[in-house]
This record gives structure tokens, C-alpha cells and sequence, in this order.
């Protein structure tokens, strides 16, 4: 079927007229259109998150400067929950970390921490960095903070 308001061209008239006659096309297909397009947007949107984080891995096989601009990305997105929000830095600190930039890295891990600070691996490796860059006593807590969250961790 077709609509006879589509046809006019002032926008108020299109809507009156639309909601005279309930609607152009039947309730089953606009429901369809609306499904369609909400799936093609979930699926746009998963496809760019999930490259984003097939390239923010912390593993050094991937180029670590492509790393830090995809975890970047899903850092800035605002998208992520916390808790993945929390790895996306992580991840990114140890890509600083293999560029011997110990200062970023100790920015992102404390991110990573501020974000979840429950993960013993964060406190181990911020600790870590500390201690490359002279900071005894904030690596000396670190360590501590990761071996009471984990008693295992380094062993």
C-alpha cells in the first residue's frame, strides 16, 4: 500500500495525515525495518570494537605502537565497562613498557587500578616499572598491595 500523505510536502501535514490513517506500512514490517537496522548498527559497532581489541592484546607479536593506538581507541570510545576499560589500559601500559616508557606505563597501570583495583597483576607490574624508574618505595608497596590481592603471583 501506499500513502497518500507521503506525497505532500510540508512535514507537519505528513505527520497528521500519517497518524489519521496509523501508518504507511503495516505495523509488522516497520517492526522488521526497525530490527534490521538496529542489528546492522549492533553489528557495525562489535566488528569496530572487536578489531580494536584483536590489536590491543599486551602479546608482543603485534607492533606495539598499533597497540597503543587500538587500545587508544577503546579507551576513548567510552563504550567499554569498567572492567574491560581497566585491560584496554593494562594492555596499553605494557605496550609503553616494551617502548621503555616507564612513566606512561605507570600512568596506565594506575588507571588500570583506579578502574579495578583488585587485579594483583596491575599492582606487580606498576611496581615493576616503579623500580625501573628509582621509585623503591612505591615499588616496595606495589609488590606488597599484588602479594596480599594474590598470594601466588610471581611464583
Amino acid at each position: 500500500r501506499t500513502c497518500d500523505a507521503c506525497d505532500k510536502t510540508g512535514m507537519l501535514s505528513d505527520f497528521v495525515a500519517l497518524r489519521k490513517r496509523r501508518a504507511c506500512l503495516p505495523i509488522v514490517t516497520r517492526a522488521r525495518a526497525a530490527g534490521i537496522a538496529i542489528a546492522a548498527t549492533t553489528m557495525s559497532a562489535a566488528a569496530q570494537l572487536s578489531s580494536h581489541w584483536q590489536f590491543c592484546t599486551g602479546n608482543p607479536g603485534i607492533d606495539w605502537d598499533t597497540q597503543i593506538r587500538s587500545c587508544t581507541a577503546l579507551i576513548q570510545s567510552g563504550t567499554e565497562a569498567k572492567e574491560n576499560a581497566a585491560i584496554a589500559f593494562y594492555n596499553r601500559a605494557i605496550a609503553h613498557e616494551n617502548k621503555e616508557r616507564y612513566d606512561l606505563a605507570i600512568a596506565d597501570y594506575s588507571e588500570a587500578i583506579r578502574l579495578n583495583p583488585n587485579d594483583a597483576d596491575f599492582y606487580l607490574y606498576r611496581g615493576l616499572d616503579r623500580q625501573r624508574t628509582g621509585d623503591k618505595a612505591g615499588a616496595e608497596a606495589d609488590i606488597a598491595e599484588a602479594k596480599r590481592l594474590n598470594p601466588n603471583i610471581g611464583k
